[in-house]
C-alpha cells in the first residue's frame, strides 16, 4: 500500500482530485495484477513445453529404437535363412493354404509337459557316463 500511495506523493493532487488519485490507485493495483497474472502464466507455459520436449525425446528414442530392432531382427533372419538347409525346402504360401488346429485344454497341455519334462530328466539321466570303481 506505501508503494501505491508514494506514486502520488503530493496531498494536493489527491485533494484537488479525489477520483482520479483513487482511480490511479486502481489501476496501478490492476496493471500489477495483470504483470503477475502473465509472469506465472508464462511459467506454466515454459513448463509445459519442457514436459512436452522432455516426452518428445523419449517418443524419438523409443522409436529409433524400434527400429534399429526391427532392422536387427531382419538381419538376423536373413542370416539365418541363407544358413540353413531348410531355407531350400521352404515355398511361398498364402492364407488359403494355411490350418488352423483349435488350441489344445491346459490340462492336455501340463499332462504333456510333465510328461516330456521327466522323459528329458530320465535321458538325462541315463545319458551321465558311468564311472567304475570305487
Amino acid at each position: 500500500m506505501r508503494f501505491l500511495n508514494s506514486v502520488f506523493s503530493s496531498k494536493q493532487v489527491r485533494r484537488k482530485f479525489p477520483i482520479q488519485a483513487a482511480l490511479h490507485i486502481v489501476l496501478d493495483g490492476a496493471l500489477i495484477g495483470v504483470l503477475t497474472t502473465v509472469a506465472i502464466m508464462s511459467s506454466v507455459a515454459l513448463h509445459s513445453q519442457y514436459l512436452w520436449t522432455k516426452s518428445f525425446t523419449k517418443l524419438e528414442t523409443t522409436r529409433d529404437l524400434n527400429r534399429r530392432i526391427l532392422e536387427s531382427t531382419s538381419i538376423l533372419e536373413s542370416y539365418l535363412l541363407k544358413n540353413q538347409k531348410l531355407s531350400r525346402y521352404l515355398v511361398p504360401t498364402k492364407a488359403e493354404d494355411l490350418i488352423y488346429v483349435d488350441r489344445p485344454e491346459p490340462e492336455e497341455t501340463n499332462k504333456l509337459f510333465n510328461v516330456t519334462f521327466k522323459t528329458r530328466l530320465l535321458e538325462r539321466i541315463s545319458s551321465f557316463p558311468i564311472k567304475s570303481g570305487y
